[in-house]
């Protein structure tokens, strides 16, 4: 998308919705991959069950709880859904070795059926609590440099609240606002400064994502153009950017982590109107080159000068 002048800053955006198509599957490969059961995953990644917690993995550093397609590292304080994201957060490296690595597992045996990320039960959305949004507002306007007046209006629309944990809830839905899942980003850092992220359980990333469109046509149109981050939070301070090389028309849309092709919810959004914008990270970028390689039309916007779009936030906050 050619950069131009930058435009004028208008009056406070406004937000509407537009219309989706029907999703399309993955890829063979890739979902053989992905759906793995992750306990046999993590046997084969040094992990041994916990005789005490028999939902808890162990191995030297690294405690990982498994609930269906869902795991987190209790030591990391990371965690993701499919075995694609557990060898990766495991052993490193880039997504081509760990598809190479699950590739050469054993066959799953025949009596362990495939399992969907998030369908293994229905979607549980954590329910608001009204005293913990002051805290969880404030860390987000503090040490996320997101506008207050911008939570407060996604927590009005409501997309964006805190549960009893402090963790702030972004929800996510398709085009048609039909809720699909969550994001959840906690508010406490631990002594290492990291914060607790994962998704409600039940949640479907194909079927819908934390969104936001300011600017919005009046009409029930598409966007004129869809920037697909990783992360809700990343969505939000992409859009508090005001980035020159976007139409006015733009939606900032996240994924809820790496994407290796177009969400399905997306696929009514023509992909030359889509623009990835994954981390400046290795891992961003390699997620990244993978989706131009599927979609030739769709097109890259990575946060310049920064490794996300909200440290870039930051950074200009200063």
């Amino acid at each position: 998308m050619s950069s131009g002048p930058c435009p004028k800053r208008g009056p406070a955006p406004r937000w509407r919705a537009v219309r989706p198509e029907a999703p399309s599957p993955l890829p063979d490969r890739l979902a053989r991959a992905r759906n793995r059961p992750l306990c046999q995953v993590a046997r084969q990644l040094g992990y041994r069950r916990d005789p005490r917690n028999r939902q808890r993995w162990r191995r030297p550093g690294s405690v990982l709880a498994i609930r269906g397609a869902r795991f987190f590292d209790h030591r990391r304080g990371r965690g993701g859904g499919g075995a694609i994201d557990l060898v990766l957060h495991a052993r490193g490296g880039s997504f081509r070795q760990a598809l190479a690595f699950l590739d050469a597992l054993p066959p799953t045996p025949a009596h362990a059926p495939p399992v969907q990320p998030g369908s293994h039960r229905a979607l549980s959305l954590p329910p608001p609590c009204h005293a913990r949004w002051p805290p969880v507002r404030h860390y987000l306007a503090r040490s996320r440099r997101l506008d207050p007046r911008l939570l407060d209006h996604c927590r009005h629309l409501g997309i964006l609240w805190a549960d009893a944990r402090q963790n702030a809830v972004f929800l996510c839905r398709d085009l048609q606002q039909q809720p699909a899942g969550a994001e959840l980003n906690g508010s406490r850092p631990s002594p290492s400064g990291a914060t607790f992220k994962g998704l409600a359980p039940g949640s479907r990333k194909q079927r819908g994502g934390f969104w936001i469109a300011p600017h919005a046509p009046r009409s029930n149109s598409p966007p004129h153009c869809v920037l697909l981050c990783e992360s809700a939070i990343d969505a939000l301070s992409a859009a508090l950017l005001q980035l020159p090389q976007l139409p006015p028309h733009t939606l900032f849309a996240s994924a809820a982590g790496l994407a290796h092709s177009i969400p399905a919810w997306l696929h009514s959004i023509p992909p030359h109107q889509l623009l990835c914008g994954f981390d400046n990270d290795p891992p961003g970028q390699l997620a990244a080159q993978r989706l131009l390689e599927r979609h030739p039309n769709a097109r890259r916007l990575p946060p310049a000068g920064a490794k996300d779009w909200n440290q870039l936030l930051l950074l200009r906050s200063c």
